[in-house]
């Protein structure tokens, strides 16, 4: 007798965005606006430069935030659930893909 693995049921969102941003060295930008439907957000660092992830407004950007180094990504989801403007900043030019899906 095989015993299967349980298998872990995966969400399912009503509309889901996918989108690539360009990063200019030291220029920050929004890259996810606030969103109180937000449920599940992924960003992927797909550059060779570290991103610098800021949960902000724009006009608030510090350099304390979530680094991605390259091939890295960050996700939010239940567990910590964020809704407020994501920002990133890279000191280099950099490239950024990110997912963010509403219920």
């Amino acid at each position: 007798m095989i015993n299967n693995p349980p298998t872990l049921a995966s969400p399912i969102f009503d509309t889901c965005t996918h989108l690539e941003k360009e990063l200019t060295a030291n220029v920050a930008v929004i890259i996810l606006k606030a969103n109180t439907l937000r449920k599940y957000a992924l960003l992927m660092n797909i550059s060779p430069a570290e991103i610098l992830l800021v949960f902000s407004e724009l006009d608030k950007v510090t350099n304390k935030g979530i680094l991605i180094k390259p091939g890295g990504s960050y996700e939010i989801n239940s567990n910590n659930l964020y809704v407020g403007t994501v920002c990133a900043v890279s000191k280099f030019a950099a490239k950024i893909s990110f997912t963010e899906c509403i219920e």
